[in-house]
Protein backbone atom coordinates (compact mmCIF):
# COMPACT_ATOMS: atom_id res chain seq x y z
CA UNK A 1 0.00 0.00 0.00
CA UNK A 2 2.89 2.34 0.77
CA UNK A 3 4.31 1.65 -2.68
CA UNK A 4 0.94 2.38 -4.30
CA UNK A 5 0.72 5.73 -2.50
CA UNK A 6 4.23 6.69 -3.59
CA UNK A 7 3.48 5.84 -7.21
CA UNK A 8 0.15 7.66 -7.31
CA UNK A 9 1.49 10.75 -5.55
CA UNK A 10 4.49 11.46 -7.73
CA UNK A 11 5.56 14.81 -9.12
CA UNK A 12 4.30 14.03 -12.60
CA UNK A 13 0.77 13.26 -11.40
CA UNK A 14 0.74 16.26 -9.06
CA UNK A 15 1.89 18.59 -11.85
CA UNK A 16 -0.72 17.18 -14.23
CA UNK A 17 -3.41 17.69 -11.59
CA UNK A 18 -2.33 21.28 -10.95
CA UNK A 19 -2.45 22.06 -14.67
CA UNK A 20 -5.95 20.61 -15.06
CA UNK A 21 -7.12 22.38 -11.89
CA UNK A 22 -5.65 25.67 -13.14
CA UNK A 23 -7.30 25.40 -16.55
CA UNK A 24 -10.72 24.64 -15.06
CA UNK A 25 -10.29 27.50 -12.59
CA UNK A 26 -9.40 30.02 -15.30
CA UNK A 27 -12.41 28.99 -17.38
CA UNK A 28 -14.69 29.21 -14.34
CA UNK A 29 -13.40 32.63 -13.29
CA UNK A 30 -13.73 34.01 -16.82
CA UNK A 31 -17.31 32.74 -16.98
CA UNK A 32 -18.12 34.20 -13.55
CA UNK A 33 -16.75 37.63 -14.45
CA UNK A 34 -18.65 37.59 -17.75
CA UNK A 35 -21.84 36.54 -15.97
CA UNK A 36 -21.67 39.23 -13.30
CA UNK A 37 -20.08 41.96 -15.42
CA UNK A 38 -16.82 43.80 -14.94
CA UNK A 39 -17.97 47.41 -14.68
CA UNK A 40 -16.00 49.42 -12.12
CA UNK A 41 -13.95 46.34 -11.27
CA UNK A 42 -10.87 48.40 -10.46
CA UNK A 43 -12.88 50.65 -8.17
CA UNK A 44 -14.28 47.65 -6.29
CA UNK A 45 -10.79 46.20 -5.83
CA UNK A 46 -9.36 49.45 -4.50
CA UNK A 47 -12.29 50.00 -2.15
CA UNK A 48 -12.11 46.59 -0.49
CA UNK A 49 -12.02 46.75 3.29
CA UNK A 50 -8.73 45.34 4.51
CA UNK A 51 -9.92 44.33 7.97
CA UNK A 52 -12.52 42.00 6.46
CA UNK A 53 -9.94 40.43 4.14
CA UNK A 54 -7.85 39.78 7.26
CA UNK A 55 -10.86 38.20 8.96
CA UNK A 56 -11.36 35.97 5.90
CA UNK A 57 -7.76 34.85 6.29
CA UNK A 58 -8.40 34.03 9.96
CA UNK A 59 -11.45 31.99 8.95
CA UNK A 60 -9.21 30.06 6.54
CA UNK A 61 -6.64 29.36 9.28
CA UNK A 62 -9.45 28.19 11.59
CA UNK A 63 -10.59 25.85 8.82
CA UNK A 64 -7.06 24.39 8.52
CA UNK A 65 -6.62 23.99 12.28
CA UNK A 66 -9.97 22.25 12.76
CA UNK A 67 -9.22 20.00 9.77
CA UNK A 68 -5.93 19.03 11.41
CA UNK A 69 -7.70 18.45 14.73
CA UNK A 70 -10.25 16.20 13.03
CA UNK A 71 -7.43 13.97 11.78
CA UNK A 72 -5.41 14.20 15.00
CA UNK A 73 -8.09 12.98 17.40
CA UNK A 74 -8.36 9.73 15.44
CA UNK A 75 -4.76 9.08 14.49
CA UNK A 76 -3.28 9.84 17.92
CA UNK A 77 -5.07 6.69 19.15
CA UNK A 78 -3.05 4.59 16.68
CA UNK A 79 0.48 5.93 17.16
CA UNK A 80 2.50 8.00 19.60
CA UNK A 81 4.71 9.51 16.90
CA UNK A 82 2.04 11.78 15.44
CA UNK A 83 2.22 15.48 16.30
CA UNK A 84 -0.45 18.10 15.72
CA UNK A 85 1.84 19.67 13.13
CA UNK A 86 1.80 16.36 11.23
CA UNK A 87 -2.01 16.38 11.36
CA UNK A 88 -2.13 19.91 9.92
CA UNK A 89 0.25 18.81 7.14
CA UNK A 90 -2.01 15.82 6.49
CA UNK A 91 -5.07 18.07 6.30
CA UNK A 92 -3.37 20.46 3.85
CA UNK A 93 -2.28 17.50 1.74
CA UNK A 94 -5.89 16.33 1.66
CA UNK A 95 -7.03 19.78 0.50
CA UNK A 96 -4.36 19.73 -2.22
CA UNK A 97 -5.14 16.23 -3.51
CA UNK A 98 -8.86 17.01 -3.36
CA UNK A 99 -8.18 20.08 -5.47
CA UNK A 100 -6.27 18.30 -8.22
CA UNK A 101 -8.36 15.12 -8.52
CA UNK A 102 -11.89 14.60 -9.91
CA UNK A 103 -14.71 14.52 -7.35
CA UNK A 104 -12.27 15.99 -4.77
CA UNK A 105 -10.92 12.56 -3.81
CA UNK A 106 -8.41 13.95 -1.33
CA UNK A 107 -8.24 11.09 1.16
CA UNK A 108 -4.98 9.79 -0.28
CA UNK A 109 -3.28 12.99 0.91
CA UNK A 110 -3.74 12.45 4.64
CA UNK A 111 -3.06 8.72 4.31
CA UNK A 112 0.28 9.46 2.66
CA UNK A 113 1.44 11.96 5.30
CA UNK A 114 0.12 10.11 8.36
CA UNK A 115 1.51 6.75 7.26
CA UNK A 116 4.96 8.35 7.11
CA UNK A 117 4.87 8.96 10.88
CA UNK A 118 3.66 5.50 11.85
CA UNK A 119 -0.14 5.61 11.54
CA UNK A 120 -1.40 2.31 10.02
CA UNK A 121 -2.85 2.75 6.54
CA UNK A 122 -6.04 0.93 7.55
CA UNK A 123 -6.42 3.33 10.49
CA UNK A 124 -5.97 6.34 8.17
CA UNK A 125 -8.69 4.95 5.91
CA UNK A 126 -11.02 4.49 8.88
CA UNK A 127 -10.44 8.07 10.06
CA UNK A 128 -11.09 9.37 6.54
CA UNK A 129 -14.29 7.37 6.08
CA UNK A 130 -15.80 8.41 9.43
CA UNK A 131 -14.81 12.05 8.82
CA UNK A 132 -16.27 12.18 5.32
CA UNK A 133 -19.47 10.49 6.47
CA UNK A 134 -19.80 13.26 9.05
CA UNK A 135 -19.18 15.85 6.32
CA UNK A 136 -21.93 14.37 4.16
CA UNK A 137 -24.41 14.35 7.03
CA UNK A 138 -23.62 17.90 8.20
CA UNK A 139 -23.85 19.48 4.75
CA UNK A 140 -27.01 17.54 3.92
CA UNK A 141 -28.73 18.60 7.15
CA UNK A 142 -27.66 22.23 6.69
CA UNK A 143 -28.79 22.36 3.05
CA UNK A 144 -32.03 20.50 3.80
CA UNK A 145 -32.93 22.95 6.57
CA UNK A 146 -32.51 25.88 4.18
CA UNK A 147 -34.35 24.13 1.34
CA UNK A 148 -37.34 23.21 3.52
CA UNK A 149 -37.82 26.78 4.63
CA UNK A 150 -37.33 27.94 1.01
CA UNK A 151 -36.64 31.63 1.73
CA UNK A 152 -37.23 34.19 -1.00
CA UNK A 153 -33.55 35.02 -1.35
CA UNK A 154 -32.68 31.44 -2.42
CA UNK A 155 -32.30 31.52 -6.23
CA UNK A 156 -34.53 29.28 -8.34
CA UNK A 157 -31.44 27.87 -10.14
CA UNK A 158 -30.79 25.68 -7.10
CA UNK A 159 -33.63 23.36 -8.10
CA UNK A 160 -31.88 22.63 -11.41
CA UNK A 161 -28.94 20.97 -9.71
CA UNK A 162 -30.81 19.47 -6.76
CA UNK A 163 -31.60 16.14 -8.44
CA UNK A 164 -27.99 15.49 -9.39
CA UNK A 165 -26.82 16.56 -5.93
CA UNK A 166 -29.30 14.30 -4.10
CA UNK A 167 -28.41 11.37 -6.37
CA UNK A 168 -24.68 11.79 -5.72
CA UNK A 169 -25.33 12.27 -2.00
CA UNK A 170 -27.26 8.99 -1.86
CA UNK A 171 -24.52 7.12 -3.73
CA UNK A 172 -21.67 8.54 -1.65
CA UNK A 173 -23.48 8.06 1.67
CA UNK A 174 -24.41 4.45 0.79
CA UNK A 175 -20.81 3.72 -0.19
CA UNK A 176 -19.30 5.17 2.97
CA UNK A 177 -21.89 3.62 5.27
CA UNK A 178 -21.13 0.23 3.71
CA UNK A 179 -17.43 0.90 4.29
CA UNK A 180 -18.23 1.50 7.96
CA UNK A 181 -20.76 -1.31 8.52
CA UNK A 182 -20.00 -4.04 5.93
CA UNK A 183 -16.61 -3.39 4.29
CA UNK A 184 -16.22 -7.04 3.25
CA UNK A 185 -18.99 -6.51 0.67
CA UNK A 186 -16.47 -4.80 -1.62
CA UNK A 187 -14.38 -7.98 -1.79
CA UNK A 188 -17.23 -10.11 -3.19
CA UNK A 189 -16.79 -9.11 -6.88
CA UNK A 190 -13.05 -9.90 -6.71
CA UNK A 191 -13.55 -13.25 -4.99
CA UNK A 192 -16.06 -14.28 -7.68
CA UNK A 193 -13.63 -13.57 -10.51
CA UNK A 194 -11.97 -16.65 -12.02
CA UNK A 195 -9.34 -17.03 -14.74
CA UNK A 196 -9.00 -20.17 -16.90
CA UNK A 197 -6.55 -22.69 -15.46
CA UNK A 198 -4.26 -22.66 -18.44
CA UNK A 199 -0.95 -21.26 -19.51
CA UNK A 200 -1.03 -17.53 -20.14
CA UNK A 201 -3.48 -16.80 -17.34
CA UNK A 202 -1.28 -17.81 -14.39
CA UNK A 203 0.22 -14.33 -13.99
CA UNK A 204 -3.21 -12.66 -13.98
CA UNK A 205 -4.52 -15.26 -11.53
CA UNK A 206 -1.59 -14.76 -9.15
CA UNK A 207 -1.96 -10.99 -9.38
CA UNK A 208 -5.67 -11.26 -8.54
CA UNK A 209 -4.96 -13.53 -5.56
CA UNK A 210 -2.34 -11.12 -4.23
CA UNK A 211 -4.79 -8.22 -4.64
CA UNK A 212 -7.56 -10.08 -2.80
CA UNK A 213 -5.18 -11.04 0.02
CA UNK A 214 -3.90 -7.46 0.42
CA UNK A 215 -7.38 -5.93 0.34
CA UNK A 216 -8.73 -8.57 2.69
CA UNK A 217 -6.10 -7.71 5.30
CA UNK A 218 -6.62 -3.99 4.78
CA UNK A 219 -10.40 -4.29 5.14
CA UNK A 220 -10.08 -6.58 8.17
CA UNK A 221 -7.82 -4.04 9.90
CA UNK A 222 -10.18 -1.23 8.89
CA UNK A 223 -13.14 -3.10 10.39
CA UNK A 224 -11.17 -3.54 13.62
CA UNK A 225 -10.43 0.19 13.86
CA UNK A 226 -14.05 1.02 13.02
CA UNK A 227 -15.34 -1.16 15.85
CA UNK A 228 -12.76 0.37 18.18
CA UNK A 229 -13.88 3.94 17.49
CA UNK A 230 -17.62 3.26 17.36
CA UNK A 231 -17.74 1.12 20.51
CA UNK A 232 -14.85 2.33 22.67
CA UNK A 233 -14.34 5.93 21.53
CA UNK A 234 -17.80 7.29 20.72
CA UNK A 235 -16.75 10.64 22.14
CA UNK A 236 -14.09 10.99 19.44
CA UNK A 237 -16.72 10.47 16.74
CA UNK A 238 -18.85 13.20 18.34
CA UNK A 239 -15.89 15.59 18.57
CA UNK A 240 -15.05 14.77 14.96
CA UNK A 241 -18.56 15.83 13.89
CA UNK A 242 -18.23 19.04 15.91
CA UNK A 243 -14.90 19.76 14.18
CA UNK A 244 -16.63 19.20 10.84
CA UNK A 245 -19.35 21.66 11.83
CA UNK A 246 -16.65 24.14 12.85
CA UNK A 247 -14.82 23.74 9.54
CA UNK A 248 -17.87 24.61 7.49
CA UNK A 249 -19.04 27.28 9.91
CA UNK A 250 -15.71 29.03 9.37
CA UNK A 251 -16.08 28.69 5.60
CA UNK A 252 -19.66 30.00 5.67
CA UNK A 253 -18.60 32.89 7.89
CA UNK A 254 -15.69 33.60 5.54
CA UNK A 255 -18.22 33.95 2.73
CA UNK A 256 -20.11 36.58 4.73
CA UNK A 257 -16.91 38.41 5.67
CA UNK A 258 -15.99 38.76 1.99
CA UNK A 259 -19.45 40.19 1.26
CA UNK A 260 -18.66 42.88 3.82
CA UNK A 261 -15.17 43.37 2.36
CA UNK A 262 -16.78 44.23 -0.97
CA UNK A 263 -19.11 46.77 0.62
CA UNK A 264 -22.20 44.57 0.80
CA UNK A 265 -24.68 44.61 3.66
CA UNK A 266 -26.58 41.35 3.08
CA UNK A 267 -28.03 39.79 6.26
CA UNK A 268 -25.66 37.33 7.94
CA UNK A 269 -28.08 34.38 7.96
CA UNK A 270 -29.00 34.91 4.32
CA UNK A 271 -25.36 34.53 3.29
CA UNK A 272 -24.89 31.52 5.58
CA UNK A 273 -27.95 29.84 4.06
CA UNK A 274 -26.70 30.26 0.50
CA UNK A 275 -23.20 29.14 1.49
CA UNK A 276 -24.53 25.93 3.03
CA UNK A 277 -26.36 24.99 -0.17
CA UNK A 278 -23.43 26.05 -2.34
CA UNK A 279 -20.94 23.88 -0.43
CA UNK A 280 -23.33 20.92 -0.49
CA UNK A 281 -23.78 21.17 -4.26
CA UNK A 282 -20.11 21.70 -5.12
CA UNK A 283 -19.04 18.79 -2.90
CA UNK A 284 -20.18 16.46 -5.68
CA UNK A 285 -18.84 18.44 -8.64
CA UNK A 286 -16.93 16.09 -11.01
CA UNK A 287 -14.13 18.54 -11.85
CA UNK A 288 -10.89 18.70 -9.81
CA UNK A 289 -11.64 20.60 -6.62
CA UNK A 290 -14.98 21.64 -8.19
CA UNK A 291 -12.88 24.07 -10.26
CA UNK A 292 -14.86 25.91 -12.90
CA UNK A 293 -18.20 24.75 -11.54
CA UNK A 294 -17.85 26.33 -8.09
CA UNK A 295 -16.83 29.72 -9.51
CA UNK A 296 -19.89 29.92 -11.75
CA UNK A 297 -22.35 28.58 -9.16
CA UNK A 298 -21.03 31.05 -6.60
CA UNK A 299 -21.95 33.96 -8.87
CA UNK A 300 -25.36 32.49 -9.67
CA UNK A 301 -26.32 31.64 -6.08
CA UNK A 302 -24.90 34.78 -4.45
CA UNK A 303 -25.93 37.27 -7.15
CA UNK A 304 -28.94 38.62 -5.25
CA UNK A 305 -26.88 39.31 -2.11
CA UNK A 306 -23.98 41.22 -3.69
CA UNK A 307 -23.70 44.88 -4.59
CA UNK A 308 -22.94 46.15 -8.09
CA UNK A 309 -20.96 43.89 -10.41
CA UNK A 310 -18.86 42.20 -7.75
CA UNK A 311 -19.94 38.61 -8.38
CA UNK A 312 -16.77 37.56 -10.20
CA UNK A 313 -14.53 39.23 -7.60
CA UNK A 314 -16.51 37.60 -4.79
CA UNK A 315 -16.11 34.21 -6.45
CA UNK A 316 -12.35 34.73 -6.83
CA UNK A 317 -11.89 35.77 -3.18
CA UNK A 318 -14.03 33.04 -1.63
CA UNK A 319 -12.37 30.35 -3.73
CA UNK A 320 -8.94 31.74 -2.85
CA UNK A 321 -9.56 31.43 0.89
CA UNK A 322 -11.45 28.12 0.79
CA UNK A 323 -9.54 26.29 -1.96
CA UNK A 324 -6.73 27.96 -3.91
CA UNK A 325 -4.53 28.81 -0.95
CA UNK A 326 -4.99 25.37 0.61
CA UNK A 327 -4.18 23.63 -2.67
CA UNK A 328 -0.97 25.67 -3.07
CA UNK A 329 0.24 25.20 0.52
CA UNK A 330 -0.80 21.54 0.48
CA UNK A 331 1.12 21.07 -2.76
CA UNK A 332 4.24 22.45 -1.10
CA UNK A 333 3.75 20.00 1.79
CA UNK A 334 3.32 17.05 -0.58
CA UNK A 335 6.30 17.91 -2.79
CA UNK A 336 8.49 18.45 0.29
CA UNK A 337 7.50 15.05 1.68
CA UNK A 338 8.10 13.40 -1.70
CA UNK A 339 11.55 14.99 -1.85
CA UNK A 340 12.36 13.65 1.64
CA UNK A 341 11.20 10.18 0.64
CA UNK A 342 13.33 10.24 -2.52
CA UNK A 343 16.38 11.35 -0.53
CA UNK A 344 15.78 8.56 1.99
CA UNK A 345 15.42 5.95 -0.75
CA UNK A 346 18.58 7.22 -2.47
CA UNK A 347 20.59 7.06 0.75
CA UNK A 348 19.25 3.57 1.42
CA UNK A 349 20.37 2.38 -2.03
CA UNK A 350 23.78 3.99 -1.51
CA UNK A 351 24.24 2.25 1.84
CA UNK A 352 23.23 -1.08 0.32
CA UNK A 353 26.01 -0.71 -2.27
Amino acid sequence: MQEFLSRSLNRKNITRGFVFFGLCTVVGLCASFLWSGTQDLGTHILSMRGKFILLAGLCMLTDWLLGGARIHIFCRKMTTGLTFYDSIRANLSTICVGGITPFQAGGVGHIYICSRVGVPVAGCITAGIISFTGTLMFLFLAAAYVAVHAPDFVPSEITRVSRYTLLMFSLFLSFFLLMVVKPKVFLIPLTLMRFPDRRGFHFASNLLNRLVTTLDKLITDHATYTRMFITDHKGICVVNFLCTAGIYASRFTGGYVIVRALGGDAPFWHVIAIQSILHFVTLFAPSPGAAGIAEVLTVIFMGNLLVGHTGGLYSLLTRFFTTYCGVIVGGIVLVSQLAKDLDWQSSKVTQAK
